[in-house]
């Protein structure tokens, strides 16, 4: 990170923060909102990890969007399939809707898509959704599941 972008940050949580800084209380509400604004990333970060995506998310096809991630497991690509029907509108899917991904995509379905699910959980990938869909169960990728889709499954 640049000096010129920790400046505007600094900037920033004082603007949010307001109020007197020689309160306690305010100082560690700086403190706070500093290191919550640093953690964020940068804007530059940012349009680098979208260079490497031709395509948004919403515009691109189950196959094409499997074809340029690194997948190296089922784990792999349940969790991005859940991550393009999130991205695509769909906040939790049912076990067809995950098959059905599997075969747009012209992608071999799993043995047991059951225990490839069951093992999505276990990493933190994925949870069963709060309500069901259709009356089936369904399942939703996690914030965690999506930075790893992001960041570990992008080329």
């Amino acid at each position: 990170m640049e000096k010129e972008e920790i400046r505007s940050k600094i900037e920033e949580a004082k603007q949010l923060v307001g109020g007197d800084p020689q309160d306690p209380l305010s100082q560690i509400a700086f403190g706070e909102v500093l290191r919550m604004l640093l953690q964020q990333p940068s804007a530059r970060a940012i349009s680098e990890r979208d260079a490497t995506t031709a395509l948004p998310v919403q515009r691109m096809r189950i196959s094409e969007f499997l074809a340029q991630r690194k997948i190296q497991s089922e784990t792999d690509r349940v969790a991005a399939v859940l991550y393009h029907s999130l991205h695509n509108g769909q906040n939790s899917s049912t076990r067809a809707e995950i098959l059905e991904a599997y075969s747009s995509a012209r992608t071999p379905k799993p043995k047991n898509l059951s225990d490839v699910i069951a093992r999505c959980i276990r990493k933190g990938h994925v949870v069963e959704a709060s309500e069901q869909k259709e009356e089936k169960k369904a399942w939703q990728i996690t914030p965690s599941g999506e930075r790893y889709v992001e960041e570990e499954l992008n080329p």
